[in-house]
């Protein structure tokens, strides 16, 4: 044999192609994986969340309408949403979304103000749900209230 002075290792360059498509190969791929870890979240982030389902109504516990009285409100599940039940200031019971608008914070209300408050931002809400203000873009979502403290109490959704 011959020493080939491209190919010091004496052996045939038909090693050398199939080496480097390999090496090709796992290139690309290892960089399709980088891309598809790092755009598959930002697409995830960008996309709204689809709208929760579930339960349409949920009765208020005994629990759950002692701590309205005594809290001045409380957060139940209906479904997957979390809804914020309280009484306002005229003693009707009123049901909101209690993720806020702006970044899906988890709001409060404030009874000695009458209003629906986001401790992320200062985001406010009337206890209708309409922005005050604050950086949330829309009102919250209301929720029908049927009943009285006293009696059952039913909670659930617009038009359901």
């Amino acid at each position: 044999m011959s020493a080939n002075p491209e190919n010091p290792a004496g052996g045939t360059d038909a090693v050398g192609p199939d080496r480097r498509r390999l090496l090709n190969a796992l290139l690309g791929g290892s960089f399709l994986a980088w891309a598809a870890v790092v755009i598959y979240p930002v697409i995830r982030y960008l996309r709204p969340p689809a709208e929760s389902g579930g339960a349409s109504e949920s009765p208020l516990s005994d629990e759950d309408k002692h701590k309205v009285q005594e809290e001045s409100f409380v957060i139940i599940r209906l479904g997957t949403s979390r809804v914020i039940v309280f009484e306002d200031a005229q003693g009707k019971l009123k049901a909101l979304s209690a993720v806020c608008t702006h970044e899906g914070c988890t709001v409060t209300y404030k009874k000695s103000e009458d209003l629906i408050w986001c401790p992320c931002h200062n985001g406010k809400f009337t206890s209708d749900g309409r922005v005050i203000s604050g950086p949330p873009p829309k009102p919250l979502v209301a929720y029908n209230v049927t009943g009285d403290p006293v009696g059952a109490v039913t909670v659930s959704r617009q038009g359901a």
